[in-house]
């Protein structure tokens, strides 16, 4: 299970910013949401699998992710205050969602490896982001265009 319990999921996504471009990833047509639909890298958290007290989890969890989805190297430092934040309750299935947005500022555009969990990545100026799909998440009050919108700075 890709969340913390069955009911509730923090979920992360991060703008990996270089010379004025963000990172976005496309999502694999067999995605259980949002399936071939754009997205920032990043994932769900889940409890460590030993039974420890640690600082900074959620610091491991972004970097993890990132790593996994594009091959891309990142301190935990990086993560130090987060651009957004908010709550979504899907009734449907019963689970409360934490989400949580990061800007990483990168020194140049890195080079990706993707995970099977995507099929594209671009490097993309904000300007160009409109002309790309990112479903529901990409609307004007979704979660990922919030994420992107407080990137652009």
């Amino acid at each position: 299970m890709h969340q913390l319990t069955e009911q509730v999921k923090v979920l992360q996504k991060a703008a990996l910013v270089a010379d004025g471009q963000v990172l976005i990833l496309k999502r694999a047509d067999d995605s259980k949401t949002r399936a071939g639909k754009w997205d920032l890298p990043g994932g769900n958290s889940e409890w460590p699998e030993m039974q420890r007290t640690q600082h900074g989890l959620h610091q491991d969890d972004i970097t993890r992710e990132i790593m996994e989805e594009t091959g891309i190297s990142l301190a935990n430092s990086m993560f130090t205050q987060p651009i957004y934040f908010d709550t979504y309750f899907d009734a449907e299935r019963q689970v409360y969602s934490l989400i949580v947005g990061w800007r990483v500022a990168l020194s140049g555009t890195q080079k990706v490896r993707l995970s099977s969990e995507h099929t594209e990545f671009a490097w993309v100026s904000f300007a160009e982001l409109g002309l790309y799909d990112f479903g529901f998440a990409g609307e004007p009050n979704g979660f990922i265009r919030q994420i992107l919108v407080r990137s652009n700075t």
